[in-house]
């Protein structure tokens, strides 16, 4: 399907932005990190503005351009958990979406008896940990949202999310203070989720 060339010229603007701010935060340009990280979800919306009406996932990208600056504060403290909060209104949103285009709750439900395996060992590992209901609702509801895209059977939409469960374990790691990740590796993954999420998402 041939799509005009300013679409792909976003596309590229945000793979552009997405080299920029690795390569920022690899050298360790704090402040231009930061700047290009805000700036990645914002490209995705004018994407989708271009693609058609899709009012619910510029919501959910809409609440990770707010995680995304509350989350430049870092892993810990009150702007980590409005991040986490704003990543979780981000999940809801896309979940709304994807009901509305219609699941097949078979394989959907087949994905969510398989993820609980490892969200029971996430229980036994830090169920007792002080603050920890907090990562085990967060966890629950990328699981529910990773069933429903299960059940939605687009192929970029399950790696998208498999990437997104990827880079919030790592996050989670870091926060939890259990093993400090390369904050490029995190966002490597992150980037790549809500791109295959959006491209899944259309159809591209």
């Amino acid at each position: 399907m041939h799509y005009p060339m300013d679409m792909n010229t976003i596309l590229l603007v945000y793979l552009g932005i997405s080299f920029a701010h690795l390569s920022f935060r690899s050298v360790g340009y704090q402040f231009l990190g930061n700047l290009t990280k805000v700036l990645l979800m914002p490209t995705l919306m004018l994407f989708l503005i271009q693609q058609g009406n899709y009012p619910l996932l510029l919501a959910a990208l809409l609440f990770a351009t707010i995680g995304d600056a509350l989350l430049n504060k870092g892993h810990q403290g009150s702007h980590f958990i409005w991040g986490m909060a704003s990543f979780a209104v981000c999940h809801i949103f896309y979940g709304i979406h994807v009901l509305l285009l219609g699941v097949d709750w078979i394989l959907a439900a087949i994905a969510f008896s398989g993820l609980m395996i490892p969200y029971s060992l996430l229980y036994r590992l830090i169920g007792k940990q002080k603050g920890s209901a907090k990562y085990l609702a967060y966890a629950m509801l990328l699981f529910m949202l990773a069933s429903l895209l299960t059940g939605f059977a687009s192929l970029l939409c399950i790696m998208g999310i498999l990437l997104f469960i990827l880079s919030d374990t790592m996050i989670g790691m870091d926060s939890l203070a259990m093993k400090h990740v390369n904050d490029t590796s995190i966002m490597g993954s992150y980037i790549l989720a809500q791109l295959f999420l959006v491209l899944g998402f259309t159809a591209l």
